[in-house]
C-alpha cells in the first residue's frame, strides 16, 4: 500500500513540474536578424513565431522569394538558439538528464 501512495505522490511531481517545464517554455522569448538586420522574427520557447518585422524597403514584388527565403533563414537561426538555451536551462534545472533529444 506504500508503495501505491508513493507512485501517486511521484505522478504529483511529475505533473507539478511539467507545468512548471509548460511555464518556462512560453515564457522564454528569442529575437533573430536577418545578417542585414531588416528581417527580425520573434519566438518562445514553445517554437510558435510570435512576430515578423520587415524593413520597408524590401515590400515589393520583385523582392518576394528573396524576402520568403530571409524569413526562413532567420526563423531557423531563432529557433536553433533557442533550442541551445532550453537545453542549457533544462540542465541547470534538472541536472544531466537527456535533454539533447527533445523535440524543440
Amino acid at each position: 500500500m506504500a508503495n501505491m501512495f508513493d507512485m501517486l505522490k511521484q505522478a504529483a511531481q511529475m505533473k507539478k513540474q511539467a507545468a512548471q517545464l509548460q511555464k518556462l517554455l512560453s515564457g522564454k522569448i528569442y529575437e533573430a536578424s536577418s545578417a542585414d538586420d531588416k528581417v527580425k522574427v520573434k519566438i518562445n520557447g514553445k517554437m510558435e513565431l510570435l512576430s515578423i518585422d520587415i524593413s520597408d524597403d524590401l515590400l515589393s514584388p520583385h523582392n518576394k522569394t528573396h524576402l520568403e527565403k530571409m524569413i526562413l533563414h532567420t526563423y531557423h537561426i531563432a529557433r536553433k538558439e533557442m533550442e541551445k538555451m532550453l537545453q542549457e536551462e533544462l540542465r541547470s534545472r534538472f541536472g544531466d538528464l537527456p535533454f539533447d533529444n527533445m523535440p524543440f
